[in-house]
């Protein structure tokens, strides 16, 4: 698989979705990753808007797309972070809307753990 192109989606992805406060770039800003290794999800950062009394700040479409994101690192963690698994795939889909539905498509297109 072509890892440039699973890079460039999960950049899109965080970008359409206004995850960026989410994810730590090691290279600086998201922008600038060059592999989706220099993307990780920003644990801490979530852990304290969940604990929040309002908690994520985020839509339904948001919410699933974060967990989406965070399971491809680890799915494991996302469980544990959200207290929850993401359900069918149908419905993670139906949460969506057709540009997510589009990412989504292309990510699992392009992720490079299908070698």
């Amino acid at each position: 698989m072509d890892e440039q192109a699973f890079t460039e989606f999960l950049k899109n992805s965080i970008r359409y979705n206004q995850l960026e406060r989410y994810f730590v770039a090691t290279p600086g800003p998201i922008e600038d990753a060059t592999s989706h290794y220099d993307l990780i999800p920003n644990v801490d950062e979530i852990r304290r808007d969940l604990a929040d009394s309002g908690g994520l700040k985020l839509s339904h479409a948001q919410r699933r797309m974060l967990m989406t994101l965070i399971a491809l690192w680890n799915g494991g963690m996302a469980d544990d972070l959200f207290q929850e698994g993401l359900g069918s795939l149908p419905r993670v889909i139906q949460s969506m809307d057709r540009n997510n539905r589009e990412l989504l498509g292309n990510l699992i297109l392009t992720y490079p753990g299908w070698d």
